[in-house]
C-alpha cells in the first residue's frame, strides 16, 4: 500500500548520511505552519518546502509531501508488517502476563516502526534498494478473557526488524514497497526493544536494545517477554529460560543479494539502554546514548574499521565548567574493558548471574552498619526494566572487571567514577566538516538541574533552571578532538574524541495561555532523534515529547544558526529513524517513521477533547516512509 499525505505532521526522520561532495547544490527549508483544528492534528501536517538553489543559479522549491510505504499489518508479498513471530517463525498468539495477570490476545503487529537504513545495492548502472525498519514496540492488545479490554504491551513482546524490498521510478524518484521479510532472530535468541539506529559507512543497519532487563530482577522472575519467543514459559534462566544477559545490545544487519536480512549483536559494545551507536569518519570510534533516567553515555572504539566485534569500551565524566544557558563541560573518558564479541557471548552463555558479579546492600543496610560494608561503593543509576533506580552500595567480587563492565555496563560506571546523572540520553549525530558530535538530552531533569541531586553520591551535572525549561531538553555539541588521554592518562586510539560540550539548542517552557504544550511550540521541546546531513549542513531534530501534543520536526542549519520548523506528527505520535539519504541517481530522501499515533499513554494526560474524542480519529497503525527533496545534484 502506498499513500501520498501533504506533509501535515512528518512523524521522524531518517536521515542517513550523505557525503557533503554528494550535492551540487544548496538545500534549505520554508517553515511550516503550526497544526491547528482536528484535521491537521489527527495527521501529517506540514506547509513548509525544501529550496534547491541549483548551480545555475537557478532556485526549486517543492512542498514537503509524506508518502507511507506501508503501515503496520500491511501484507507485502504475502508477509504482515511488523508481525512478531516465535523463534519457530511462527506468529506469536499470547503475550506473557501484565502486573494484573492479563494476557494480551494476537496476532501483533508492532506500531512503532523506528529505525531505518535504506540499503542501496550497486550493481553496474542498476540499483536494488531495501529498506531495513525495526519495531521498538507495541500499544496495545485485545485481552484474553474478561476485563480489562486492552492490555498494554510495553515490554510484553519480543520484537521484530523488517526488510522491505523497493522498486523506485526512475523518472519521479518515488518508491514502492513490493514484499516484505522478517530478519529471524534465532541467532541472537530474539530482538528485546529496539530503539533509535542509523546506516554504517559500510552499508549495513546498525540498531540497539533500550531499557534492557534488570539482570538483578530477573535472577529471581522469569523473563517472560523473551521466554514467549523462545517457547520457554515460567522458566528462569538457569533452567533452560530467556537469560536477562542476552539483551540490551547493539545490533547489526547486513543485507545479502537476496534481501534477506542477517543479524548479529555487538557484546563488546556494552549491555545498557541502547538509543542508538553512531559511527565516526574513521569507521572505528562509535558514540553510544543510553536512554532512562540516570544514565551514562558510551564511547566504543574498535580494533579494525568497519568492523564493531572486537574493541574497548569507555564511559564518559562529565567535568561541569558552567552550569548556566544549558550548561558547558569537558568530557573525560574512563576506560571500562576491552573484548571481543565471542569473549563476551561465552559469558552469557555461561549462565553468570547478577550475584556472581556484585554483593549488594540498599543504602538503608549501609547506613545502619557501615563497619559491616567496607570497601562497598555508593552507585545510584538506572536499574534497567523491573529495577528499581536508588542508591545502593555495590562490591565487585574478584576477578569480576570484565564481566562486570559488558554485562553490568552502567552499574560498573558509576563504580569507577562515570557520570550517570545524564537523564533521557537520546538521539546522536557526527558533523565530521565541523568536528562535533551532537547529542541530545530528551528532558534534562532528574538529577541534573542544580539543587536536584538528592542522595545521588555524585553532583558531576549541575545546570540552573530557574523558569523550568530543562524540562523541555537540550541538545549539546561536542567538539572532537584528534587526540585525547583516557582518565588514567593513556592515548585514546581515536582521532574523534568528544571534548569540550556546550548547549547547542534548548527548549523553553510556555508561559501562553490556553495552550495544550507545555514547552513553546517556536523552539524545540524534548529532542529525541537527531541527525546531522552534511550535505545539507542540517541536524534534522524529531520530537518525542509529552510537552508537545503534536510533536515537531526541525531542522538546524549549522551555518546560518537557522531553526526551522518542518512538519507536525499526529497527536500521540512520535518522530523516529532520522536520516538523510541522497542515492546515487541525485534523488535526495528524508526517510521518516511515524510512532503510535494516538497511543494511549501519550495522550492519557490530556483532557477527555483530547484522549478520547480527537484521538478516536487517529489511524493508529505506524507509518514506515519517506519524503522526497526531488533532485538535489
Amino acid at each position: 500500500m502506498k499513500s501520498s499525505i501533504m506533509l501535515k505532521p512528518l512523524v521522524a526522520v531518517l536521515l542517513a548520511a550523505c557525503s557533503a561532495a554528494a550535492l551540487a547544490a544548496e538545500v534549505s527549508f520554508t517553515a511550516s505552519s503550526l497544526p491547528s483544528g482536528e484535521g491537521e492534528m489527527t495527521r501529517v501536517h506540514s506547509s513548509a518546502s525544501v529550496n534547491v538553489a541549483q548551480a545555475d543559479g537557478k532556485t526549486v522549491s517543492r512542498p514537503l509531501a509524506y508518502h507511507v510505504l506501508y503501515r503496520s499489518g500491511d501484507v507485502l508479498g504475502g508477509w504482515p508488517a511488523g508481525q512478531i513471530v516465535t523463534r519457530q517463525g511462527q506468529p506469536l498468539m499470547l503475550t506473557s502476563y501484565d502486573e494484573s495477570a492479563h494476557e494480551g490476545r494476537g496476532p501483533f503487529y508492532a506500531k512503532g516502526p523506528d529505525a531505518n537504513s535504506l540499503i542501496e545495492q550497486r550493481n553496474g548502472s542498476r540499483s536494488a534498494y531495501y529498506l531495513v525498519t525495526h519495531f521498538e514496540y507495541d500499544t496495545d492488545a485485545p485481552a484474553v478473557g474478561a476485563a480489562p479490554a486492552k492490555v498494554n504491551l510495553y515490554g510484553k513482546l519480543p520484537m521484530a526488524i523488517n526488510v522491505a524490498k523497493l522498486e523506485k521510478d526512475p523518472a519521479s524518484g518515488e518508491f514502492k514497497a513490493v514484499s516484505l521479510k522478517n530478519v529471524d532472530m534465532k541467532p541472537v535468541d530474539g530482538l528485546w526493544t529496539p530503539c533509535a539506529g542509523e546506516q554504517t559507512p559500510w552499508n549495513t543497519h546498525l540498531g540497539s536494545e533500550e531499557y534492557e532487563p534488570d539482570a538483578r530482577h530477573f535472577e529471581r522472575v522469569p523473563l517472560e517477554a523473551m521466554n514467549a519467543y523462545l517457547g520457554t514459559m515460567g522458566k528462569l534462566a538457569g533452567k533452560g529460560g530467556a537469560n536477562p544477559y542476552a539483551y540490551g545490545f547493539i545490533t547489526e544487519v547486513s543485507v545479502d543479494k537476496q534481501g534477506t536480512g542477517h543479524i548479529v549483536k555487538h557484546y563488546s559494545m556494552g549491555r545498557f539502554s541502547h538509543e542508538l551507536g553512531t559511527v565516526m569518519p574513521d569507521k572505528r570510534t562509535v558514540y553510544l546514548s543510553d536512554d532512562g533516567q540516570d544514565v551514562m553515555m558510551g564511547m566504543y572504539v574498535a580494533d579494525r574499521a568497519g568492523d564493531l566485534s572486537a574493541g574497548t569500551l569507555y564511559a564518559a565524566k562529565w567535568n561541569q565548567t558552567d552550569g548556566s544557558n544549558g550548561g558547558k563541560a569537558d568530557l573525560q573518558w574512563i576506560p571500562l574493558g576491552h573484548a571481543t564479541d565471542a569473549q563476551v557471548k561465552a559469558m552469557i552463555r555461561s549462565k553468570i548471574r547478577f550475584s556472581d558479579i556484585f554483593d549488594y546492600v540498599t543504602a538503608e543496610g549501609y547506613e545502619q552498619n557501615p563497619a559491616r560494608f567496607a570497601g562497598y561503593r555508593p552507585v545510584y543509576a538506572y536499574g534497567g526494566t523491573a529495577g528499581v533506580t536508588q542508591l545502593e552500595y555495590l562490591k565487585l567480587k574478584p576477578g569480576m572487571e570484565k564481566i562486570a563492565a559488558f554485562l553490568e555496563t552502567r552499574r560498573y560506571a558509576a563504580y569507577q567514577g562515570a557520570t550517570t546523572e545524564f537523564n533521557k540520553m537520546e538521539g546522536l549525530s557526527a558533523n565530521p566538516q565541523g568536528r562535533q558530535l551532537y547529542f541530545a538530552m530528551s528532558y534534562a531533569e532528574g538529577g541534573v538541574p542544580t539543587g536536584k541531586n538528592g542522595v545521588r553520591p555524585q553532583n558531576d551535572i549541575s545546570l540552573s533552571d530557574p523558569d523550568g525549561s530543562l524540562s523541555c531538553g537540550v541538545v549539546f555539541a561536542a567538539d572532537l578532538a584528534q587526540s585525547a588521554l583516557d582518565s588514567h592518562g593513556k592515548k585514546i586510539n581515536s582521532q574523534w574524541v568528544a571534548g569540550a560540550t556546550a548547549a547547542l539548542l534548548t527548549g523553553k517552557s510556555n508561559t501562553a495561555a490556553n495552550s495544550y504544550d507545555k514547552c513553546d511550540p517556536a523552539r524545540i521541546g524534548n529532542p529525541d532523534n537527531i541527525k546531522y546531513s552534511p550535505a545539507m549542513h542540517t541536524l534534522f531534530i524529531g520530537e518525542d515529547s509529552g510537552n508537545h501534543l503534536n510533536n515537531m520536526l526541525w531542522a538546524y542549519n549549522t551555518r546560518t544558526k537557522q531553526l526551522t520548523r518542518l512538519a507536525a506528527a499526529p497527536i500521540g505520535a512520535e518522530w523516529t529513524g532520522l536520516a538523510p539519504v541522497v542515492t546515487s541517481d541525485g534523488y535526495g530522501y528524508i526517510m521518516a517513521n511515524v510512532q503510535h499515533p494516538g497511543a494511549d499513554d501519550d495522550l492519557s494526560k490530556y483532557p477527555p477533547e483530547i484522549r478520547q474524542d480527537m484521538a478516536s480519529r487517529v489511524d493508529k497503525r505506524g507509518m514506515v516512509g519517506y519524503i522526497p527533496l526531488g533532485r538535489l545534484d
